[in-house]
């Protein structure tokens, strides 16, 4: 599966506060570079931010509904809690990120790469998601029900006693993923169906869902 990166400008403002910048902007957010930030309170929607890579950056009790992100790098960022509810994310890398807790419900995503983000009970549900890429993170507890999944891959991931509900695992490979405790319907709608997990996986998968194993 390729994910396609994003597309950043060639040059890009820095030493820029985000603040000034929003007030500068107003809604959009186009080619800046900010580094070593922290943000705070910031209640926005329909922003639209582009070309823009985030450095060490920490959003505290913020909320940033209903607006689009395309070609952003996310690199050591603290979003943790932040409400980013109805938003749009097209080619964005999100790397080394605490996300614990961030509210990304009813989202679109597409081109997306996760890689060694710490998302423990992040937010997922309701979502669109294609080709997106899991690597090396903790989604432990995480809320994944009711979301569209095309392309989506989890390597090396946390997963114990993330929620799928009412979410399709056909064609995902969850064999290299920690997945106990995995929260499922039942038997009748097994999400889990057309999955691939590993031997040792599937004797756990069968007792948690009251399947007698016999010798």
């Amino acid at each position: 599966m390729k994910i396609t990166q994003p597309r950043l400008e060639n040059v890009l403002h820095e030493d820029t506060e985000i603040q000034t910048a929003l007030e500068k902007n107003d809604e959009d957010l186009t080619g800046y570079s900010f580094k070593s930030q922290r943000i705070e309170g910031v209640k926005k929607s329909n922003l639209s931010v582009q070309s823009c890579i985030f450095s060490n950056c920490s959003f505290g009790a913020c909320s940033i509904r209903k607006s689009q992100f395309s070609d952003v790098v996310f690199k050591n960022c603290d979003l943790s809690n932040v409400n980013l509810t109805d938003c749009g994310f097209h080619r964005v890398e999100f790397t080394g990120c605490k996300l614990m807790g961030t509210n990304m419900s009813d989202g679109t995503f597409n081109h997306i790469t996760f890689d060694e983000c710490r998302g423990e009970y992040m937010n997922l549900s309701m979502s669109k998601m294609r080709y997106i890429q899991f690597t090396r993170s903790n989604l432990q507890g995480a809320g994944i029900e009711g979301c569209q999944l095309m392309n989506v891959s989890f390597d090396a991931c946390n997963l114990m006693e993330a929620e799928f509900y009412r979410t399709s695992l056909k064609g995902i490979d969850l064999s290299n993923s920690e997945i106990s405790g995995i929260r499922i319907t039942n038997l009748a709608n097994n999400e889990l169906r057309g999955s691939s997990v590993s031997s040792l996986q599937a004797l756990e998968l069968a007792r948690m869902l009251g399947v007698e194993i016999r010798d």
